[in-house]
């Protein structure tokens, strides 16, 4: 039951910033805003400021903004059109139908956008709050590789390579890495001393973070697990966050295009299922690792959404190109047939994703 409440806590809270951002680019850009509401079905709780309902809902895996004019069966009357309904009709000025391409093209894409300023945000928080990192001293050394012979001991403190500073393991682990066959000099620190020590990394076999056979450099060692908690002023934390975002998102991506290539087994997506579980675990390890996982789950929502399908906010930047080429929109039927095709493939991954999840209880982790 914790696992599930804090899923839904997280979701919630990257839905409510997503649909923030249609919402504000909305209002900045003069259309007006009818509905503002986290999830769907029936509502829980609502308000209305304005011409504005805001609503929370029973289902909270989702939300939508709704302006004037965004849908053809809730028309703007046109100008000396008012029949005097129960409350006045919107102004047409303030339909989104009415504002130029460009103008809706930035509100459609807000709401992405949103998740990922959201984790670079999160990022910089916590980078100026301070993030464990682990160091590089050593605690053991395996015999029979490259540092044992080198005479490297358990207790040095690698601080530099090549006389490039190396002040966290990460930093040591990728040049080691990258430096299969290759002779590095390796400055350590021992008992006051700093030493030079000539380390060539023997070639290993080894796999990428998405299976694919690799070669790395090896040199048997292992840290001895003692960290610095570092923290950023607040332009240092800027450069991480935006440094850490980018990589996040490169790595998303590039595992996409490998899943498509069959290079990631399908088997690795995950729906609902397995966010509350990997919620559950991540409030387990800690706060820390809570905003973390929120953050890349941001970012995987804002690139998801940009995706090219029709009902999701990727297809409606195809159809304004489209339209900004063509100097019209395309017409409503093309519209209607191309957003129910997304919605049925929109409705089989979830289901694949349903899928997988149960496969990975059934099979406690391993999938089917």
């Amino acid at each position: 039951m914790g696992s599930i409440l804090t899923a839904i806590l997280v979701l919630s809270g990257l839905v409510l910033v997503h649909e923030l951002g249609h919402f504000l680019a909305a209002r900045r850009l003069g259309v007006g805003v009818l509905k503002f509401s986290i999830g769907f079905g029936p509502r829980i709780w609502g308000m209305k400021r304005g011409q504005t309902e805001y609503a929370i809902s029973a289902f909270p895996l989702g939300g939508f903004v709704k302006m004037v004019g965004e849908h053809e069966e809730d028309p703007v009357p046109a100008e000396g059109a008012y029949t005097a309904p129960a409350e006045p009709p919107p102004d047409p000025a303030t339909s989104f139908e009415n504002k130029p391409v460009w103008a809706r093209m930035i509100i459609v894409a807000a709401g992405p956008v949103f998740n990922v300023l959201f984790a670079v945000a999160v990022f910089w928080v916590v980078f100026m709050a301070g993030v464990p990192t682990l160091l590089t001293e050593i605690g053991t050394v395996q015999p029979n590789f490259p540092a044992a012979d080198a005479g490297l001991r358990p207790g040095d403190v690698v601080v530099a390579i090549d006389g490039r500073p190396i002040e966290t393991w990460d930093e040591l682990t990728a040049v080691v890495h990258a430096s299969a066959g290759v002779g590095r000099e390796f400055s350590v620190r021992r008992s006051g001393e700093t030493l030079a020590l000539r380390i060539t990394p023997r070639p290993s076999p080894s796999t990428t973070v998405f299976g694919e056979a690799t070669t790395v450099g090896l040199v048997g060692i292992t840290p001895a697990e003692r960290f610095e908690t570092r923290r950023y002023g607040p332009i240092d934390a800027a450069w991480h966050s935006l440094r850490r975002t980018g990589e996040i998102m490169r790595l998303t991506l590039v595992g996409i295009v490998k899943i498509f290539q069959r290079i990631v087994p399908a088997q690795t997506i995950g729906g609902p299922i397995m966010i509350v579980q990997m919620a559950g675990q991540q409030a387990q390890l800690g706060a820390m690792n809570l905003v973390f996982f929120s953050a890349f789950l941001s970012i995987s929502l804002g690139l998801f959404n940009l995706f090219p399908i029709p009902v999701l906010d990727g297809g409606q930047i195809w159809f304004l190109l489209a339209e900004a080429v063509r100097g019209k929109p395309l017409s409503r039927r093309v519209r209607e047939v191309t957003q129910q095709i997304g919605l049925g493939l929109l409705i089989l991954l979830m289901l694949f994703a349903f899928y997988n999840d149960i496969g990975r209880i059934v099979t406690g982790g391993k999938g089917f």
